[in-house]
């Protein structure tokens, strides 16, 4: 059972600690916040899914729909002001993964410049009939692709 140190001989200061059952302590330190970078919000644009939109059913080749998933994502970026260069993770959930290195070049065509991180993650069949794929895509705004611009670099990298 933790007990309280004893009162302090006047004129010192009260330290903080407990002392722990087997009469060890702990020091109990006050954290302060002393970092000037504060990284920015990151934006998550969840649940992206290749159903088409005008037909509400799935294609059905993992290729068309991670391409309308990609393009769903990317109107969603586009109205909160964002582009593909925004993004720095995603995270692509799949059911089957034939087919997946047929979506390369199409990711290459997108991100390139900022090859954000990647996940995939495999999972059973979706609830869904027909679905193959799920994208989250983790975004930081403002920073146009560039987010080392937001931490301090070394001389000789600027």
């Amino acid at each position: 059972m933790p007990r309280s140190c004893p009162e302090p001989a006047k004129g010192r200061e009260k330290k903080n600690f407990l002392w722990t059952k087997h009469d060890h302590f702990v020091i109990l330190a006050i954290m302060e916040e002393n970092t000037p970078f504060h990284p920015p919000a990151e934006v998550h644009i969840r649940h992206l899914t290749g159903v088409d939109r005008q037909t509400g059913t799935f294609p059905p080749d993992l290729f068309a729909q991670i391409r309308q998933a990609l393009a769903a994502g990317m109107d969603r970026l586009a109205s909160q002001g964002m582009t593909a260069e925004n993004v720095t993770r995603i995270v692509f959930t799949l059911s089957r993964t034939d087919g997946f290195n047929a979506c390369f070049p199409l990711l290459n065509d997108l991100f390139a410049r900022t090859c954000p991180a990647t996940t995939l993650r495999l999972v059973s069949p979706f609830a869904q009939a027909g679905q193959l794929v799920e994208i989250d895509l983790v975004t930081l705004p403002g920073t146009d692709g560039d987010w080392k611009s937001d931490f301090p670099q070394p001389a000789d990298e600027k």
